[in-house]
This record gives structure tokens, sequence and C-alpha cells, in this order.
């Protein structure tokens, strides 16, 4: 690369950190905050849930990645307009295919990493974190043991322990089954324990009442009992392996599932579009960095122009990739041919490739150029607004 290639590269990889590590922290932090309720749920440590969210990790960057190589294409070519820098470039005769250098230079370094993700540290992590829940799950009868609290064991079942005595008893012991959207079932008893026997694992209660509650006909039936046991043996560790998702498998595997497998028997096209998805994904390093450069390779004076060729330049790249997610979709649920998950992108490369070497540059239709002005008038009429601030003032007498 020249002196000139070069510095597009790296202003472009600058940038690329950058927004690939906000979005990436992001999503993150959303995806945190729904596993926090599982977690504290079940009454683990902070360690245990740091573990439990960076696992999902790896696989949240093969969608953030893409994404952020946009952004970075988008905002280096639109600083290099702003910077007349571009349009000293387009003065001395440079044509747009110069530019496609730098450009695939960073997408290859996205897509290397993306398929590195795709292919071994997506599926590892996540196998890694479904082992995790399914032990945190498999330790919910010694979690649920706390005092004061409604704990959930499971959709529609819940439990609360008004105190836990230093001998194991158990005193104020309330349990909620509404697993049956026919009936629900209140367990109230004085005191308890938990039994673990050969026969399994048993919550035996002493001296309460079971309120069952019918929803045909509202009616309440209360029964007294000086003992009864509540099987947990079913929340209890797992004596097997859980079953893996196809994206939780090894990409070997997905070559050759072995036809014993039970998963596979009722859902083999979803075993084949997990393997196919694997090698797409990182193509999508390419669509979200050369549709970009399509639109913006070529110097623009007007803001409004340049305004309107951005979102534009986006809403291709990101309808090209809804696109690519429905195909994916068809090949899981209805088994279609994989085939249209490698055409589609690889045509769209090609496509604007070609188009970059003609020297054509799309440009934004007029109605798109007036509407994105009317937007962004709104938005400086806003700031406007909140910076006029009215200052309060009072009268001492």
């Amino acid at each position: 690369m020249t002196q000139i290639q070069s510095y597009i590269f790296l202003k472009i990889l600058r940038a690329f950190l950058m927004a690939f590590g906000a979005l990436t922290m992001t999503v993150w932090l959303t995806q945190a905050l729904r596993q926090f309720d599982l977690v504290s749920a079940m009454g683990q440590t902070i360690i245990t849930f740091f573990q439990i969210t960076l696992l999902l990790l790896p696989s949240l960057t093969t969608v953030t990645a893409p994404i952020a190589l946009m952004l970075a294409v988008i905002f280096t070519f639109n600083s290099l307009n702003q910077g007349s820098e571009l349009v000293v470039i387009n003065a001395a005769g440079t044509k747009q295919w110069w530019m496609l250098k730098p450009v695939l230079m960073a997408s290859l370094a996205v897509a290397v990493f993306m398929a590195t993700m795709t292919l071994w540290m997506s599926p590892l992590s996540l196998r890694l974190w479904r082992e995790l829940k399914s032990e945190i799950n498999g330790n919910l009868v010694t979690s649920i043991l706390r005092e004061g609290e409604f704990v959930k064991i499971e959709n529609g079942l819940y439990f609360q322990l008004r105190q836990r005595m230093p001998d194991g008893t158990l005193r104020g012991i309330f349990l909620s089954d509404n697993r049956d959207n026919d009936e629900a079932v209140d367990y109230i008893a004085e005191r308890g324990a938990v039994l673990d026997s050969p026969l399994g694992i048993f919550l035996v209660m002493s001296d309460g009442t079971i309120q069952t509650r019918k929803e045909s006909d509202s009616s309440l039936s209360v029964i007294q009992f000086t003992s009864y046991a509540f099987d947990l043996s079913s929340f209890s560790s797992p004596s097997k392996a859980p079953v893996l998702l196809p994206n939780e498998r090894p990409t070997g595997y997905l070559f050759s599932p072995d036809p014993d497998d039970r998963l596979y028997q009722k859902q083999p096209s979803q075993f084949v579009s997990e393997l196919h998805t694997r090698f797409t994904t990182p193509i999508n390093a390419f669509v979200f960095a050369i549709i970009p450069l399509l639109f913006l390779s070529q110097a623009e004076t007007a803001r409004q122009k340049r305004s309107a060729t951005i979102a534009l330049a986006a809403v291709s790249a990101l309808a090209l990739a809804a696109f690519e997610f429905v195909l994916s979709i068809a090949a899981r649920d209805q088994g279609l041919t994989p085939i249209a998950m490698y055409l589609v992108p690889i045509a769209a490369i090609v496509g604007s490739a070609v188009l970059i070497l003609l020297g054509v540059q799309p440009k934004a239709p007029d109605f798109l150029i007036v509407y994105s002005e009317k937007i962004a008038d709104g938005f400086r009429g806003i700031f406007r607004r909140r910076r006029r601030v009215p200052v309060a003032t009072s009268e001492t007498s």
C-alpha cells in the first residue's frame, strides 16, 4: 500500500476498534442484565455472574464486528470529505478503485477475526455457557434455601423460607406451584427439612396446609397435613450432560453429525443451516465495508447530499444483512438450499467492486435529501432549544 492508502487503512482500523468496543460493551451489558436475574435467583457469586456473561462475548462479537466496520468506513470517508482530503485525492486524478485496497485489507482483518469466532471460539464459549448454566440449575436445591426471599425455581414455581435453623430445620415454608394453567397449588408449612435419599431429593414439610385453586370454577380446597414430601429430584444436578443446540456444537461435528443424535434426527436442517451460517458470517465483513465505500468514495461539497448518501449507504448494508438473515432462517426452518446464503453477499461484493472499478457512485434521490435535511433541522432545533435554558432570578426586599 502507498502512504495515503496506509493512512486510510489505519484511520479505518482506529475507528473500527473504537466502534467495536463501544457496540460490544453495550450489547454485552444488555445481555449481562438479562443473566443477572438468573444468577441472583440461584444465589450464585459475582464470579459466577461474570463467568456466565463473559462466555457470551464471542458470539456477540460476530454481530457487532461488521456493524462496527461499516461505521468505521463511513466515519473515515466522511471525515476525509469534511477535511477536504477526499477533494484533493479526487482532484489529483485518483480513481475510486484506488481506495478499494485499504478497505479490503481492513475487511480481511475483520473477516479473519470473525471466522475465528464463528468457527471455533463462539461454539466453544456457548457450549461452556450451557454447561455452566446447567450446573447452576443443578445446584438449585441448595440455592433456594435463602431466608426471607421469594426464589424462582422455574416458571410458575416459587419458594420462600422464613428461617433456616443451625441444625438444618426450615421454619415458615411457602411453596407456590402455578405450572398447571388449570389449577394453582400453594403449600404452607410451619417447619420442614430437605431429605436426600436414594429415592431422590425431597422437601419434607410438617404441620401445614395445601390450598388448591381451580381456574375453571374458581373453587378453593384446603387440606391439612402433618407431613408432606415435595419431590425436588428434577431440580437437582442432572446425571447426564445437557443437550447441546446446533450453534453450541463444534464445527467438525456439524460436518459429520452422529446419526444417532436425537436432535439431529428431529431437526437435520438446523445443523446444515448452522454450518453454512458459520462460513457465510465472515463474508459480511466485506459487505459492510465495500457498500459504504461505493457510496462515499467520491467527494461531495453539499452537506445535505452527503448526509443522505451516508444514510443510503447504511440502509443498503443493513437491508442486505437483514435479507441474509431471512435466508438463513428459511434454510433452517424450511430446509431450503443454503446456496443463496453465499450467492447474495458475494453478488453484492462483486457488484459493488465492479461499480467502484468503473467509477460509478450511486446518488441519493432528491426526496431522501429533502427528508434527511428536515430530520437534521429538527434535531438542530431541539439542541438550540436546550441551550436556551432560562436563568431563574430572585428578588430580595
